[in-house]
């Protein structure tokens, strides 16, 4: 049917809007009834970059390894490490742990980390052990602190081993 103008819009949906100069399909459009929402827009663009990220993850991952590598070798955390010869000289050797042979084998390694060679020093000088026991002291502590057991299993009670 025609109204005074005599011109009659017919949506898909099977709607007839009246075409007249207050209603225009325009003004039809524009009251919201076929927008779409803006959270279901939000919700794809999320579910599309959390797939993307799940993709990506062992990329990412290693890139983020690399940076890491980066930073500490220009922060010089690499450096601080001395050689074998200074370990050895400090007394930081046993016949289960023998640095002569990396020493004559020559080892490009940088040598013990200082942080654990000060620790194992203190323990041997206030608890009078040997360098063995001092290290295998310092090593339960560092295990405890990472939550994983004296015989090297980690405490976590959703591990699973076979």
């Amino acid at each position: 049917m025609a109204d005074e103008t005599g011109i009659e819009i017919e949506t898909d949906r099977g709607v007839t809007i009246p075409s007249n100069n207050n209603s225009t399909l325009a003004t039809y459009l524009d009251e919201g009834k076929n927008t779409i929402k803006s959270h279901y827009v939000i919700f794809v663009v999320l579910l599309i970059g959390g797939l993307l990220l799940f993709h990506f993850r062992n990329k990412i991952a290693e890139a983020h390894d690399r940076f890491r590598t980066r930073q500490r070798s220009r922060s010089g955390f690499y450096d601080r490490l001395n050689g074998f010869e200074n370990d050895l000289a400090s007394g930081l050797n046993s016949a289960n742990f023998d640095i002569e042979s990396n020493i004559s084998n020559g080892d490009s390694r940088k040598g013990l980390s200082e942080e654990a060679k000060e620790a194992i020093k203190s323990l041997m000088k206030s608890k009078g052990l040997s360098f063995d026991e001092a290290r295998l002291q310092y090593t339960t502590q560092k295990f405890s602190q990472n939550n994983v057991d004296s015989n090297g299993v980690p405490k976590d009670p959703k591990l699973v081993t076979f």
